[in-house]
């Protein structure tokens, strides 16, 4: 099993580490959401394979577990050439902020550079598809329940920061 170190509320290290799914109430771990945008406004997202067990065939975006002993920023770059064989290059990545959830504090991410979905190789035991879409396309997605509805709070992050400072 994936090991976490577990933090407290207030993302203080315990120095205790984890399986992910062993934490228990107070304790948390750091997951990354990970939002590509492309030159054209669009935004990059993947569907979920259906052999996942939470959400299965829903649309999100790139994302991950922050492993013991890596920071956030790290699993950036590691999570993007798992599931896409992409990379990440580092001017062009914007730390956007963190929210809390029941288990784990989320790290917002923006790769602000081009990507072309044809030379992707995705990871099929995770991502079955990827697609890009303009931010009011994503809203419609949203409307008609075709998205993890958890990552909510991550995109209305991305998008008022694109909104207020990449136009």
């Amino acid at each position: 099993m994936e090991q976490v170190d577990v933090y407290n509320r207030f993302r203080e290290k315990t120095g205790n580490v984890k399986g992910r799914k062993e934490l228990n109430k107070g304790e948390f771990r750091i997951s990354v959401h990970i939002w590509i945008k492309d030159q054209q406004n669009r935004i990059l997202i993947e569907k979920r394979s259906k052999k996942e067990d939470k959400f299965p065939g829903m649309w999100a975006q790139v994302g991950g577990g922050v492993k013991t002993g890596d920071t956030s920023k790290i699993t950036v770059f590691k999570e993007c050439k798992e599931e896409l064989n992409y990379s990440v290059k580092e001017e062009n990545l914007f730390y956007i902020g963190s929210y809390i959830r029941t288990k784990d504090i989320v790290d917002v991410w923006m790769v602000n550079q081009d990507i072309d979905i044809d030379t992707l190789k995705l990871q099929e035991d995770e991502v079955a598809d990827v697609k890009l879409v303009t931010f009011e396309e994503f809203d419609k997605m949203i409307e008609n329940e075709k998205v993890v509805p958890s990552i909510k709070p991550s995109y209305s992050l991305v998008k008022n920061f694109n909104n207020c400072y990449m136009n």
